[in-house]
C-alpha cells in the first residue's frame, strides 16, 4: 500500500464505520434521564496569542486540518495538523505560539495522534512515515520509534509513570507497546471482530491499569488489561461514532461523536451525563456546521477536559447540575 494513501484510507474507513452504524444496538436506554450538564466554562484562542520568531518564519497560524491534541506539565497544547505537516505548540501560559516541523533529515509529513512523557518529549505517529517521531520540548528531534515495525500508526499514549507507549497500528488491527527507547515489549489484540479483536483502532488511553482502544471498525471501545488481555467491551450504541475521547479527573469519558460533531459525556458504568454542541431534530441528534464540530478532546494534569474546534479553538467543558440542553 503506497505510504501516501494513508491519511486517506483513514479518513475513508471513519466514513465507511459511520455508515455502518444503523446495525448497532444502543447499550443503555434510550429513554434515560441526563442527569448534568455538559458546558463549556473556558474558551483560548490560539490566534491571541503572539508569535514566537519561529512560529513567524514557519507560516504563522495557517490551519487547514487540526487533528487531535495533548497537553504537557507546562500547561502548553500541541495540536496535530496532518495537511500543514505541523504541530501547533500554544503556551498559553507564556502568551506565544509556534510550530513543530522537524528537521531537513527527519520533517513531519503527516502528523496524526500525538502525546507527552513525564519530561515532556513529544512523541507524533506520522501515517506517512509509518512511525513515531519523538521531539524535546522545544521541537528539537531525538529519535523515531517503530520503523519497520508499524504500518499505519493511530492512537499513541504513554505511561509516564511505567516509560511505556503505546501505539495503534489502524492497518494491522493491533496495539503496540515500547519503552521509550523504541524497543518492542508487547502486542495487544489481533485482526478482526470477536473479543479482543480489533477492526482500525484508532484513539488509545490508559485509565488507570486498563488500556482503553477506541475500535471505530467494530463501533466500540474495547478494554485491555496490561498484559493484553480484554477485561471489557463497550458498544457505541445506535447514531454514534466517537471519534476521539478522553477521561476526566472522576473517570468520566467524554467522547466527540462524529455522527453530530458534539460532546458527549458517559459515566464509568456507560451512562450518559450529558451532551454539548448538539441539536436535536425529531428525536435525533443532527450534525453541526463544520465550524462548530468538536475534533477532539483531552485531558490536562488537573483532570480538566478541553475540546478543539477547527477554527483551533480550544474550550474547557465541565459537567454541572441540571440537564443538558439544545446548547449551539
Amino acid at each position: 500500500m503506497p505510504r501516501s494513501k494513508g491519511f486517506a484510507l483513514l479518513l475513508l474507513a471513519t466514513v465507511l464505520a459511520q455508515n455502518s452504524k444503523g446495525s448497532s444496538t444502543d447499550g443503555t436506554p434510550r429513554n434515560q434521564s441526563e442527569s448534568s450538564r455538559l458546558a463549556s466554562v473556558k474558551t483560548y484562542a490560539p490566534g491571541d496569542l503572539r508569535q514566537s520568531p519561529k512560529d513567524r518564519l514557519s507560516g504563522g497560524l495557517a490551519q487547514q486540518y487540526p487533528y487531535r491534541m495533548t497537553t504537557d506539565s507546562q500547561g502548553r497544547v500541541l495540536v496535530t495538523d496532518p495537511v500543514l505537516s505541523v504541530v501547533h505548540v500554544f503556551d498559553i501560559r507564556q502568551g506565544k505560539r509556534w510550530q513543530i516541523r522537524g528537521d531537513s533529515h527527519h520533517p513531519l509529513s503527516r502528523p496524526a495522534y500525538i502525546a507527552v512523557d513525564a519530561a515532556d518529549n513529544i512523541y507524533v505517529t506520522d501515517l506517512h512515515l509509518s512511525a513515531v517521531l519523538v521531539f524535546e520540548p522545544n521541537g528539537r528531534f531525538k529519535r523515531i520509534i517503530g520503523a519497520g515495525v508499524l504500518t499505519m500508526p493511530t492512537g499513541i499514549w504513554v505511561d509516564r509513570q511505567k516509560r511505556t507507549v503505546y501505539v495503534a497500528d489502524w492497518w494491522k488491527g493491533d496495539i503496540l507497546s515500547f519503552d521509550l527507547e523504541g524497543n518492542l515489549l508487547r502486542v495487544f489484540g489481533t485482526p478482526g471482530g470477536g473479543p479482543g479483536q480489533l477492526y482500525g483502532p484508532g484513539d488509545v488511553v490508559l485509565q488507570r491499569d486498563t488500556l482503553v482502544v477506541l475500535d471505530a471498525g467494530n463501533s466500540r471501545f474495547e478494554l485491555f488489561d496490561l498484559q493484553g488481555n480484554v477485561r471489557a467491551t463497550w458498544p457505541f450504541g445506535a447514531n454514534r461514532l466517537p471519534l476521539a475521547f478522553a477521561f476526566d479527573g472522576e473517570g468520566n469519558l467524554f467522547y466527540v461523536d462524529l455522527y453530530s460533531g458534539g460532546l458527549v459525556a458517559m459515566d464509568p458504568q456507560g451512562r450518559i451525563l450529558g451532551r454539548y454542541g448538539q441539536v436535536r431534530s425529531f428525536g435525533q441528534w443532527t450534525p453541526r456546521p463544520n465550524l462548530s464540530n468538536f475534533m477532539c478532546v483531552a485531558t490536562n494534569r488537573m483532570g480538566d477536559i478541553l475540546a478543539l474546534r477547527p477554527t483551533l479553538n480550544i474550550e474547557t467543558v465541565k459537567l454541572t447540575a441540571g440537564v443538558s440542553a439544545n446548547v449551539p
